[in-house]
């Protein structure tokens, strides 16, 4: 089974994933890591390359951040290098739509490509204003 980490600034990971457990009941083989104030950001490093090494069985790791270019994000990139025995794809954006696709994925046997590429595209499509949705449905 594919792993899923998901990395964050504060509670927003818990939070993410206590709205998917509320929608798809309790999941298995995830973590959640949030960056709080104070905390050493080499053992932030370490908690994400633990987590990585944690839930990769051998079929990777889909690993989820909120911020492009931010701390959680680079901390994960650069454990790439660390880490060259386990395989894993890091998306930023994350979102619910996103995280939700991801584990659907997960659920009915997708790859760790699929699933990431399945959860970058649900995430961006889950991004909707509603004027202009009903302006799509009034045309």
């Amino acid at each position: 089974m594919t792993g899923i980490l998901v990395v964050t600034h504060g509670e927003m990971a818990t939070g993410l994933m206590d709205s998917l457990s509320l929608i798809m009941g309790d999941q298995e083989d995830y973590q959640t890591l949030g960056l709080k104030h104070g905390d050493d950001i080499v053992e932030f490093s370490e908690k994400i390359q633990a987590g990585i090494c944690e839930l990769d069985q051998g079929e990777g790791v889909l690993v989820l951040v909120d911020l492009f270019s931010a701390s959680p994000y680079n901390q994960a990139a650069m454990s790439f290098n660390k880490l060259k025995d386990h395989k894993y794809r890091l998306v930023s954006g994350v979102n619910l739509p996103m995280l939700i696709e991801a584990f659907n994925q997960r659920m009915i046997g997708a790859d760790l490509e699929t699933m990431y590429q399945a959860a970058m595209n649900t995430g961006k499509d889950g991004i909707k204003e509603f004027l202009e949705e009903m302006a799509k449905l009034n045309s």
